[in-house]
């Protein structure tokens, strides 16, 4: 069992959720594949979203876990093709799997709107590795569909084999990325089950035969990737589904019963009850602070920079870090001064109760997959994600485990969501805060030279804080420095692909606290474009190949921005002496009145040493205004269009 995804076997509020119990029955024979019908042939456009590249006509998926020592899953796919992208999409099949699950009875077929059939030979199957992480292989069935090509129908199916494997808190997955005429999912489970469904409306399990339930939803239309969109949890329709015999009537009652489980299973008892040993540890660390504040920094600074975090730790391999012991409590974790990330945290708990501060175990949800709302009564949409502790009035959150997030700050995944605080006795409900707009900022500074071809040379230095930072020295910590240069200069030539970048210095990558920065020089052939005599200058640099930011005139789902965040740029640009400015008028100010955005562009010039100095303040998100409903999206555009057009507007040299 995973701690940091603690499972519950306990119940959730009946009016939340379907409760069913389903008698054991014996499977229906296998069919063989099902008769195409005329009308399928005949297809020449989606009926669910017209002007789709393809269609799925049904989708069937049939979870049997009746199986004690297995579970198995059958699928089975019709699809109509409509367009070259519709033929391109389905023409490979990649079929993910890892250790303890089988891929068997691969079969797929094409059928051609004349009725003539291609079948696809069971040698065509082959097995390939897709990726790796850490000491996981993914790997996959691939096959080829044979003669595909628009106006067929392509059909295919296939079993996955779970050994020791149970449907306890599957997801189900009813909407996909292409439009579907009709799914359904089978169920036959081995206990009394319940469920809950997410933007499906009134979709339940009914009876079906041979001892399985089924579940349908038709007309379904297609996941569209939009930029900025919300976690794809929030919006796809699926249901989650849960082994349970329980019938308590509240939320309340729900988290009551799962805090005091977690409680029980993560021994938060011994955690927040330290003994003599961590209480004068704890007043060593802290000795000379004299304010909460004070404190409690110094004992985050302590198990960050004086614990070895092996979470974190490039040196160790995944099975170098399965084999070292577990540490059996936080006095253990003091005495060894190592750990895993968990491990620091709950040390950082102990130390702070030792000091006698309020403190207990958050537990929330990650925005990365799912927005957390207390009243969706499940167990899995949590996990244990920082300490709180209470300084004065208020819940102040810690997470010190996690090696790149600075003081004061959680990972963003963390922040801005609901979390359950549990001691050893009781929990409360309350909500982690969102940094501000600054905490998570880009300083670019350039000093550069014109010269009168066009070329623009000069060096560079972009400190990244905050969230910024930790998604940085995330990215890069495990790669070599040859690794990390090579990012930078991808980085760069995504932009301007004539740049030559050179002496790069990549700083502060591992340091828990200072910025992540870049240093390097950069020279950039034909950066203005030479018309006659004059030399038109986008003087934005760190802009320069952007686009808007939102392309598409309609909008489905919110807007969604992870954090909020700022950059300010500080720009000098030497020019040739043959040359003056002929226009560089600065952009108008955008803000608005309740400070949520702003984008303030001054444009100079020192005349004297023929040099323009630019200077750029830009923020987003202040007062946590992160989430936006769909129906503002032309608003959204609008803005970000704004800006867009204000980054990258030129000036002009004219020479003399």
């Amino acid at each position: 069992m995973n701690p940091n995804r603690v499972r519950l076997i306990i119940a959730a509020f009946s009016s939340l959720c379907v409760f069913f119990v389903i008698p054991a029955s014996a499977l229906l024979p296998a069919e063989e594949w099902r008769a195409v019908t005329p009308a399928e042939l005949q297809m020449a456009a989606s009926t669910v979203e017209p002007g789709a590249d393809a269609e799925v006509i049904f989708w069937e998926v049939r979870v049997d876990d009746s199986n004690p020592t297995s579970m198995a899953m059958k699928h089975y796919i019709r699809v109509k093709i409509f367009t070259e992208k519709g033929r391109e999409k389905y023409s490979k099949v990649d079929i993910p799997f890892t250790k303890g699950i089988r891929i068997k009875d691969i079969m797929a077929r094409v059928i051609k709107p004349d009725g003539s059939i291609v079948e696809l030979a069971k040698a065509d199957v082959f097995d390939r590795e897709v990726a790796k992480k850490d000491k996981i292989s993914f790997r996959a069935k691939s096959f080829a569909i044979p003669n595909i090509a628009p106006g067929v129908i392509v059909e295919y199916k296939y079993q996955e084999v779970y050994d020791h494997g149970s449907a306890e808190d599957m997801r189900m997955k009813f909407q996909h990325d292409v439009p579907i005429q009709n799914i359904s999912y089978f169920f036959r489970p081995a206990l009394d089950a319940r469920y809950l469904t997410f933007n499906m409306n009134d979709t339940k399990f009914e009876k079906d035969k041979g001892g399985f339930y089924r579940a349908t939803l038709t007309n379904v239309p297609a996941i569209k990737d939009e930029p900025q969109m919300p976690p794809v949890d929030e919006i796809r329709s699926w249901l989650l589904l849960y082994y349970t015999s329980d019938k308590k009537a509240t939320t309340d009652d729900f988290w009551s019963r799962a805090g005091g489980f977690i409680a029980r299973r993560w021994e938060i008892k011994d955690t927040l009850k330290p003994g003599k040993e961590l209480k004068a540890v704890a007043a060593e660390i802290t000795a000379g602070a004299s304010t909460p504040e004070e404190k409690l920094a110094k004992l985050f600074e302590f198990c960050k920079t004086k614990v070895k975090n092996i979470t974190y730790d490039p040196s160790l391999t995944e099975d170098q870090k399965d084999e070292m012991k577990p540490n059996k409590s936080t006095a253990d974790t003091y005495k060894k001064l190592q750990g895993t990330a968990t491990d620091i945290n709950e040390l950082f708990a102990s130390l702070s109760t030792a000091l006698e501060f309020e403190t207990r175990l958050a537990f929330g949800g990650d925005r990365s997959e799912k927005f957390f709302n207390p009243s969706q009564a499940h167990e899995s949409f949590i996990h244990f994600s920082a300490i709180a502790v209470k300084v004065g009035n208020s819940w102040k959150f810690y997470s010190p485990g996690d090696k790149f997030v600075p003081y004061g700050m959680l990972d963003w995944t963390e922040e801005d969501t609901s979390v359950l605080l549990l001691g050893y006795k009781d929990y409360m409900k309350t909500e982690t805060p969102i940094s501000d707009p600054d905490k998570s900022q880009t300083k670019r500074t350039g000093r550069f030279k014109l010269s009168e071809d066009g070329t623009l040379e000069g060096t560079v230095k972009i400190e990244y804080y905050g969230h910024l930072a930790n998604r940085y020295k995330k990215e890069n910590y495990k790669d070599s420095d040859s690794k990390r240069e090579e990012t930078l200069k991808d980085a760069v030539k995504a932009s301007m692909s004539t740049a030559e970048v050179t002496a790069i210095s990549i700083q502060n990558v591992s340091d828990p606290e200072k910025p992540f920065t870049y240093e390097y020089k950069i020279k950039v052939p034909n950066y203005a474009q030479r018309t006659g005599k004059r030399l038109f200058l986008q003087p934005g640099v760190f802009e320069y190949g952007s686009t808007p930011s939102f392309s598409s005139a309609t909008r489905k789902y919110d807007v969604f921005f992870q954090h909020p965040w700022s950059e300010n740029d500080d720009i000098e640009i030497e020019f040739p002496k043959a040359f003056a400015l002929d226009s560089a008028e600065s952009p108008a100010l955008i803000a608005d009145s309740g400070r949520i955005f702003l984008l303030d562009i001054n444009i100079g010039v020192d005349k004297t040493n023929n040099i323009i100095k630019y200077k750029r303040r830009f923020f987003f998100g202040g007062g946590g205004n992160v989430l936006f409903d769909a129906r503002t999206y032309p608003q959204i555009k609008a803005l970000f269009d704004s800006f867009n057009k204000a980054d990258i507007q030129p000036i002009t040299l004219k020479q003399l």
